[in-house]
């Protein structure tokens, strides 16, 4: 989930204390917000101001100073909107705290469609306190809204998920802006020892890079990194034209998985994704 904004923000405060009361000072003031994300579940409803939007002419960078809380919930929890053309993410995420680190427990949920501008939101992982991120988007729009709530039954836990960045199409000539990037989420454990071989072959040859693990001070349970730095004009020299038949290599605490992907054939259309591609291997990952 990117929150990204173009510079030139609008600073909200000084324009609702400008306008005073009445019509809506943002409106009067040709700027817009977007109207609030109503959240029910355990008898309760909370309604949640966007902290980080592009609605309409305006966008706000932000964050929340705390989060709504709706308290324990033993059953459903829905979700709704009151504008059309809206679809939308969740993400757990804890401890729930209202301004989360970057090694926080971070687990997608689902969200079910039950009619127009609603949805259910199925908990994902044990039960416990979490903070909620609910990320909407429509063309040329979106937003980002935030709760606390405490779950009691479990939900369901992601599978492990792995994803490369190689190419990029750049011109119409691949381009790996120097860098290659590998990376997987939710394994069941933070492995002790893991090391990664990139096999690149291509018209012209075939070459092999050593991805080395990005040691961080503070990462996710279940999540490890990996990257080279390889200029791309090494590497279009070493293996020619494309289409590229790429191998992945990995060893996981002593346990061995491989996978084969082809570029640009197995590249994702996802605009979030970036073309990067999903390796899938066999064992599969724990």
């Amino acid at each position: 989930m990117r929150w990204r904004r173009t510079a030139g923000l609008v600073s909200l405060a000084a324009v609702v204390t400008a306008c005073g009361s009445g019509a809506d000072p943002l409106e009067a003031m040709g700027t817009a917000q977007p109207p609030p994300v109503a959240v029910q579940g355990g008898g309760r409803q909370v309604s949640l101001d966007a902290f980080t939007y592009c609605y309409r002419n305006t966008c706000a960078d932000g964050r929340p100073e705390d989060l709504p809380d709706l308290g324990t919930v033993t059953g459903e929890i829905t979700v709704s909107f009151p504008l059309e053309d809206w679809t939308f993410q969740a993400t757990q995420l804890q401890p729930a705290v209202a301004f989360p680190q970057p090694c926080d427990v971070q687990i997608p949920a689902r969200l079910v469609p039950t009619g127009t501008g609603a949805w259910r939101l199925e908990p994902a992982g044990p039960p416990g306190r979490y903070r909620v991120d609910l990320f909407g988007r429509t063309p040329g729009g979106d937003l980002a809204v935030a709760f606390a709530v405490t779950t009691t039954r479990a939900g369901s836990t992601p599978a492990p998920q792995a994803g490369l960045s190689a190419f990029y199409d750049h011109d119409g000539r691949p381009d790996n802006y120097g860098t290659f990037e590998f990376g997987i989420d939710y394994l069941s454990t933070t492995p002790r020892e893991a090391a990664a071989t990139l096999t690149i072959t291509g018209h012209g040859g075939r070459a092999s890079y050593e991805l080395t693990r990005v040691e961080d001070e503070c990462r996710p349970k279940g999540q490890v990194r990996f990257r080279a730095e390889v200029p791309n004009e090494s590497v279009t020299r070493a293996v020619g034209g494309e289409p590229y038949t790429i191998g992945v290599e990995l060893e996981l605490d002593g346990k061995r998985h491989a996978a084969s992907m082809v570029w640009p054939r197995d590249a994702s259309t996802d605009p979030d994704a970036g073309g990067a591609l999903t390796p899938v291997f066999t064992p599969a990952l724990p």
